[in-house]
């Protein structure tokens, strides 16, 4: 009897340590790619990130050398998406793009029927986890967790991040005449004090022109 209620404890010890341990019944989560780096700097070690795919969908966990969590995000989106990183398509990447000497993580996620968000997470070291950087729009003021993009390129062209932060969206451009069709729009970013700052926007030729 004695061994029962240890038994109990422990396992009910474990699920408060990680809250985000699977559930009982629910399917692990199939791991589509994964990287390793300095994410939490040369005290934590080498560290490996790993998208997921699990019932909720997308989402990132970090994990120490030694296999242990340390930490992980909210679902992110519903599938997989590839976007591009310079040249290089890819759908999981760490890039150092506010020269801290930290990897950023870069992610992408379908988000809905027709729209898929890049993701960048930074390392926060007052919470030890991470947070997104986001993507910003001064004239609206209006700030996003990842950068949107509603056409969809299976090549990843829709969602281009450099190396130096500036980024590239395609999206569909809405007329405040409901009688106008939406046009395609190329939309610029840069990376501005940690953010992803809106540049311009430009009309691009409808496809098949």
């Amino acid at each position: 009897m004695k061994t029962s209620v240890i038994i109990i404890c422990f396992v009910l010890s474990w699920n408060l340590l990680l809250p985000w341990a699977t559930a009982a019944g629910a399917t692990e989560p199939t791991v589509l790619a994964s990287q390793t780096g300095l994410l939490m700097g040369p005290a934590q070690g080498v560290c490996e990130v790993r998208k997921l795919k699990d019932d909720q969908g997308i989402t990132i966990a970090v994990y120490a050398k030694n296999g242990n969590p340390l930490w992980k995000s909210e679902p992110l989106g519903e599938d997989d998406k590839t976007f591009l990183l310079g040249e290089t398509p890819t759908t999981l990447a760490l890039q150092d793009l506010d020269r801290d000497g930290l990897p950023e993580i870069l992610v992408a996620a379908f988000i809905g029927p027709r729209s898929s968000g890049l993701y960048v997470f930074r390392y926060d070291a007052s919470t030890k986890g991470f947070v997104a950087i986001p993507c910003r729009f001064p004239k609206e003021g209006l700030d996003r967790d990842c950068l949107i993009s509603d056409v969809h390129q299976a090549s990843g062209g829709d969602l281009v991040m450099r190396t130096d932060g500036t980024a590239q969206v395609l999206g569909m451009i809405y007329s405040e005449n409901p009688d106008e069709p939406p046009t395609p729009g190329l939309w610029t970013f840069a990376f501005q004090g940690g953010a992803f700052v809106h540049q311009t926007t430009e009309k691009l030729p409808p496809p098949g022109d």
